[in-house]
């Protein structure tokens, strides 16, 4: 489980503590289970897969598919509504491609405050 977990989080460019902090659980805890020394709980193992649009069995090691049927239609989905994004993103060098992730995230972070703020 810890290379599965893992993985995914540094694909999506996450430190522990934001992915943690998504989940509500503590670094540590992530930590534990990235290196699979701690058992899982059902819930976190359930917001991890949510998180991820992967299957509980691709994230346990039971299955070396990503996404059942209903995972895979929502992927589509959403990749045929941001297909020009992407195509635009994937011609940027690596260096511009992380400048945008970086601006993106903190655009998310300031759209989280200010729904906190407005509560």
């Amino acid at each position: 489980m810890e290379s599965r977990i893992k993985k995914l989080r540094e694909k999506r460019g996450l430190i522990q503590a934001i992915l943690a902090a998504e989940l509500g659980i503590t670094q540590q805890m992530l930590s534990k289970y990235e290196r699979d020394t701690s058992t899982i709980k059902v819930d976190v193992l359930k917001e991890l897969a949510k998180y991820f649009n992967v299957t509980t069995d691709y994230l346990l090691g039971l299955s070396d598919v990503k996404r059942d049927l209903t995972g895979q239609i929502k992927m589509n989905e959403t990749i045929d509504e941001y297909y020009d994004l992407i195509e635009v993103y994937k011609k940027l060098d690596e260096y511009d491609q992380e400048l945008v992730w970086t601006m993106m995230e903190a655009i998310k972070k300031n759209d989280e405050k200010r729904k906190r703020e407005e509560k």
